[in-house]
């Protein structure tokens, strides 16, 4: 590796993994003969110079591209805080094919989600049957299984410890679903507007505890999916909006924000424990322990990958 001693400093202090270890040499090792015929090393280097050095060396690494060049800017960053001579943000300004469809399927935060839910349904505050859509998209942020929404129970919903309790899961309540799950608890009906109406009527609750009952019939998991392609279609149309999520895209954006918060903790990253719970209830046909293990292997890799993506075209 060109400058060995300041890159594997910044290994050290940049990760425990040794996978993630293990790719940082590989891709600053890539480099070398690059920074070697220009001596000096790539964290001096311009976007001009840089980019064609990118799409050749990370093109050609797709298993680990995203992962890559999130260390790559990461190192980037790590030298000109380190105030390493004649560092400059260069490589902070490369460009990857791909992550528009991020930025458009997925969202950075709760704060980012609550934006989208106000371009695409009415407000909560009008009492319509859009909080019921908004929750949808709130449990998969938080983490909870398409499946088991419509299951939630207004008991299950602790506004106090801020949480959805459910079985023996426990995921996070967010200050900004809160006016949104009040609604879904604690009313009694939703407002109906008909532009043939001259006023608003309130139309009763189909009789339960489940938090996602609307005013008529059970709630089915399809039908939901159905109403929610329609409205963010019809928005993306409209103008009203730039993205159009969909609930295993919301459920990815929340289990990426948990992991990032806590990676900015200093807590290593790891998808072992979503790599698991992916796999159950699920059949995979495989033979011995070894294979299985193989298998949640790969998904863990996968997460990892959609991971750096993830943060790639959000937060870099």
């Amino acid at each position: 590796m060109y400058n060995e001693g300041l890159k594997i400093n910044f290994i050290r202090n940049y990760t425990q993994s040794i996978n993630t270890a293990n790719v940082a040499t590989t891709v600053f090792t890539a480099f070398e003969p690059h920074e070697e015929a220009w001596g000096a090393d790539l964290c001096t280097k311009s976007t001009e110079e840089l980019q064609p050095v990118i799409d050749e060396i990370v093109g050609l690494r797709s298993k680990s591209q995203w992962m890559s060049l999130t260390i790559l800017k990461e190192y980037v960053k790590w030298c000109i805080t380190m105030n390493v001579p004649g560092a400059c943000d260069g490589m902070l300004r490369i460009t990857a094919v791909g992550l528009d469809k991020v930025r458009k399927q997925m969202v950075t935060s709760p704060l980012h989600l609550q934006r989208y839910l106000n371009e695409v349904f009415d407000p909560e505050g009008d009492e319509t049957i859009d909080n019921l859509y908004r929750c949808y998209y709130w449990m998969a942020f938080s983490g909870i299984r398409e499946e088991d929404t419509l299951s939630i129970t207004a008991s299950d919903v602790d506004f106090m410890d801020m949480s959805i309790r459910y079985g023996e899961n426990c995921v996070p309540l967010y200050r900004e679903s809160l006016p949104a799950f009040h609604n879904a608890v604690e009313l009694s009906g939703f407002l109906y507007k008909h532009p043939n109406y001259a006023k608003e009527i309130r139309r009763d609750r189909v009789p339960g505890d489940t938090i996602m009952r609307g005013v008529r019939a059970t709630t089915k998991t399809m039908s939901i999916r159905s109403m929610l392609s329609h409205r963010s279609a019809a928005a993306l149309q409209d103008g009203k909006t730039k993205q159009q999520l969909s609930f295993y895209r919301v459920w990815m954006s929340g289990l990426f924000y948990r992991m990032y918060e806590r990676e900015r903790a200093g807590i290593p990253v790891d998808f072992s424990d979503a790599a698991v719970d992916f796999m159950s209830g699920r059949t995979y046909v495989v033979k011995g322990r070894v294979k299985l293990e193989h298998k949640q292997n790969k998904i863990e890799k996968d997460y990892m990958e959609d991971y750096q993506r993830w943060k790639l075209a959000f937060l870099m």
